[in-house]
C-alpha cells in the first residue's frame, strides 16, 4: 500500500514542487571536444508569460538550465536556445582572438536550437562550430 505514495513522492522530487523540470546537457564541437564557453540561454512563453532560463557551461561542456536560483529547473514548455560565449574586447579581437563559437549560435533566430521541456525533464546536447578565421571566408 505504501508504494503509490513513495512513487508520488519520487515524481514530485523529479519535477520539483514548483512544477519545474530538470534540463541538463553538453555543448561540444563536431569532433566531440567540449566548448568552454560561458552560458546556454533559453527563452520561451509559458502560460502567456515570457520565461528566460540559463545555465553556466562547465569546462567539460556540461550545463544545467535554471532560473533565478541554482537548481530551480525549467518550466515545461517550448524554448528557443542560444549559446553565449565569453565576450571579447576590442584589444583581444584586434589581436586576432576568436570567440569560442560561431556568431550564429549566439542568437535565438539563427542558432537552429529549440527545446521542448516535458514535465519529467530532458537532456539537451548542442553541437556548435567555431567561427571562420578572418581572411579565410569564401
Amino acid at each position: 500500500m505504501c508504494r503509490p505514495i513513495i512513487l508520488a513522492a519520487v515524481s514530485l522530487l523529479a519535477v520539483g514542487c514548483s512544477g519545474r523540470a530538470t534540463v541538463t546537457g553538453r555543448v561540444t564541437y563536431p569532433d566531440g571536444s567540449p566548448v568552454e564557453s560561458r552560458n546556454v540561454v533559453a527563452e520561451g512563453t509559458v502560460n502567456g508569460k515570457l520565461v528566460l532560463v540559463q545555465g553556466a557551461i562547465s569546462p567539460d561542456g556540461s550545463f544545467r538550465l535554471g532560473g533565478d536560483r541554482p537548481g530551480d529547473g525549467v518550466l515545461p514548455g517550448r524554448y528557443k536556445v542560444a549559446v553565449h560565449p565569453v565576450s571579447l574586447g576590442d584589444h583581444e579581437l584586434s589581436a586576432g582572438k576568436q570567440p569560442a563559437v560561431d556568431g550564429k549560435y549566439t542568437r535565438y533566430d539563427s542558432s537552429g536550437f529549440t527545446l521542448e521541456v516535458p514535465p519529467g525533464g530532458t537532456e539537451l546536447n548542442l553541437k556548435v562550430t567555431r567561427p571562420t578565421p578572418r581572411g579565410k571566408q569564401n
